[in-house]
């Protein structure tokens, strides 16, 4: 009975050792996905500044895509995976936003695997990238640019690119800012070492790349529909 006792004693001390560990990793997914909100917010902000005295119709349509915005990132932040297609959504009304802002500077191109949409990935892995290829590469230019968005599967591995016409930046220029270390942060946290991301010049301009191993990712019971931006 002793033994038995001590066996059982030390089974629940590993079960609550693991609901420990599972329950810091939640906690630590949310603080990371939570300072990517105020972020989001505050650019979206300044941007909104720039319209309301130059343009009050199209600041007033930029606060309803701000408000779907907001709806998708706030849901996104609930759950520690989310359909890919759900990302594209949350991309596409971003992008929505900013071409209120930016108009015919901005020059939008999808390549984007709708039959990878169900793949269940972190939430809100591409749109912090989205944002600073428009902030860092397109919205200094007086033309604007070129933005394409790409989602492939090439031999196993899941690519997710955002690519920006903008002059070339490279990772190793102060090592990124707040949403490149939290990138990586999470793809660790969720990943370990079957997931990288890279981001530097490619054909004139920066490309940002993050690469899954496809036996990694979950699927989610259905593909989502409708294409963002399209």
């Amino acid at each position: 009975m002793l033994v038995g006792g001590l066996v059982a004693a030390r089974a629940r001390s590993e079960e609550l050792r693991q609901a420990s560990v599972a329950e810091a990793r939640v906690a630590k997914n949310r603080l990371l996905q939570s300072q990517i909100h105020p972020h989001v917010l505050f650019n979206a902000l300044n941007g909104l500044a720039e319209l309301v005295n130059k343009n009050p119709k199209a600041a007033e349509r930029a606060i309803r895509h701000l408000s779907d915005l907001l709806r998708r990132i706030m849901t996104a932040s609930e759950s520690m995976r989310m359909p890919l297609g759900e990302e594209r959504r949350v991309i596409s009304d971003f992008l929505a936003l900013e071409a209120i802002r930016l108009e015919d500077r901005l020059r939008v191109t999808w390549e984007w695997d709708e039959g990878l949409d169900a793949i269940e990935v972190p939430p809100l892995l591409v749109q912090p990238l989205v944002e600073n290829a428009i902030k860092h590469g397109i919205a200094p230019s007086i033309r604007g640019g070129e933005l394409i968005l790409r989602a492939r599967n090439q031999e196993g591995v899941i690519h997710l690119e955002v690519w920006n016409s903008g002059v070339p930046y490279s990772d190793r220029q102060g090592g990124g800012g707040l949403g490149v270390k939290n990138l990586r942060s999470r793809l660790s946290l969720h990943f370990g070492t079957s997931a990288s991301f890279e981001v530097g010049p490619s054909n004139e301009g920066t490309l940002a790349c993050i690469r899954l191993e496809a036996n990694q990712v979950d699927y989610a019971d259905e593909a989502l529909k409708s294409p963002g931006g399209r």
